[in-house]
């Protein structure tokens, strides 16, 4: 008489497997479709870690389809172009942004094709987004290759094919990115993209060029959320990476809910942790005005313990996030942080520190409510 039953769960069982793997595939790194109505935010972030000095340097691009209501300041910019320049030593972030004209924004897939869908389960990332006059970002399967020149200030890179965060395109959501009620997705398409770049000042007569790995991540959703921070971090040779993020999303425009995605790696200790809501809880005390976080993920088989520290010197400077009514200055980062990470797996009566790893030049934002009261960021909350 059980075998019904039985039968029936199995089948539940092997549909739940299917779509796990259906839909747990997608690589989400290329342009979606946006709405007839906003609040809709897509917005694309490169990091690039030098190999051998302390200077970082960033790209990020994107558009805001806005909500519609009467509250939102017309003075608020729709698109956004930044390059941003780190030279260590506690240096303050050198950041070049432009909003370009929608009607110079070009976004095309598979060589040249317009968006006419989301991003599918099968295909690698093809697209390209380019504003006009200021530069292009062009990714394939095999490259990432962008240039953009925003005043006196340039940045370009060619990289190679990404480290992906999991098989077959999966992020850090996992599963979770097909939920249709998330309000804000992050996926992270490389970890550590090995490549060279070059950025120039030409206003100071500067010109650095070397080689870096290159994180690669991508938002889209309604906006940025109320509260979070964010951190980063490679080693020079890229065989120990880190990547995470912490905060409240907002539900249905009134229910906060306290999330984290965090993965780690150490492919030389063959040690690949993710740490989701559905897998793991987080606890997270964190003080914007000086700097520092300190993070603990515990999931059944294992705890880990993240705290990082950036000189509070480095975290002045006000950088723009797509929020549901434009690019607006919420945040601050740092990309000086040392950030020590500890990773504990359970015994039968405790758990045993496994691997320990400690992170110079990594990154660390502050944004939303975790922003320093005394910021002047804060005036756009």
């Amino acid at each position: 008489m059980k075998r019904p039953v039985v039968k029936a769960l199995f089948g539940s069982l092997a549909l739940v497997h299917v779509l796990f793997f259906q839909f747990g595939i997608a690589n989400q790194y290329d342009p979606h479709v946006y709405p007839s109505i906003g609040p809709f935010i897509e917005g694309w972030y490169a990091r690039l870690t030098d190999t051998s000095t302390p200077q970082s340097f960033g790209v990020l691009f994107g558009r805001v389809l806005p909500k519609p209501t009467a509250e939102r300041k017309k003075s608020i910019p729709l698109t956004y172009v930044a390059i941003v320049c780190s030279a260590g030593d506690q240096a303050p972030f050198v950041v070049a942004e432009a909003f370009p004209d929608p009607d110079h924004i070009s976004v095309t897939v598979d060589g040249g094709m317009p968006v006419t869908e989301n991003p599918d389960n099968r295909s690698p990332a093809n697209f390209r987004w380019a504003a006009d006059p200021y530069g292009s970002f062009n990714v394939t399967a095999e490259s990432t290759v962008f240039n953009f020149t925003i005043g006196d200030k340039s940045l370009a890179g060619s990289f190679g094919a990404p480290v992906p965060w999991g098989p077959v395109g999966q992020g850090p959501e996992g599963w979770l990115s097909n939920l249709p009620f998330i309000p804000l997705h992050w996926f992270v398409y490389s970890l550590s993209t090995f490549g060279d770049y070059t950025w120039e000042s030409r206003g100071d007569g500067l010109t650095i060029h070397g080689n870096a790995r290159m994180h690669q991540e991508k938002n889209w959703g309604d906006g940025f959320p109320p509260s979070w921070i964010w951190m980063q971090g490679v080693d020079s040779s890229g065989s120990t990476v880190f990547a995470g993020t912490f905060g409240v999303l907002k539900f249905l425009g009134y229910l906060s809910i306290t999330a984290h995605l965090f993965g780690y790696r150490d492919y030389g200790a063959d040690v690949e942790l993710d740490f989701r809501p559905d897998n793991s809880i987080s606890r997270m005390t964190a003080d914007g005005c000086n700097g520092v976080a300190r993070i603990e993920v515990l999931s059944f088989w294992y705890k880990v313990i993240v705290e990082a520290r950036a000189p509070p010197a480095t975290l002045q400077k006000c950088l723009r996030g797509p929020t549901e009514y434009g690019f607006q200055k919420v945040l601050v980062e740092s990309f000086m942080a040392t950030v020590d990470i500890a990773v504990y797996k359970r015994g039968y009566f405790s758990y045993h520190l496994m691997d320990m790893k400690s992170f110079e030049g990594a990154a660390i934002e502050f944004g939303g409510e975790e922003l320093c009261e005394h910021n002047p960021c804060t005036a756009e909350l």
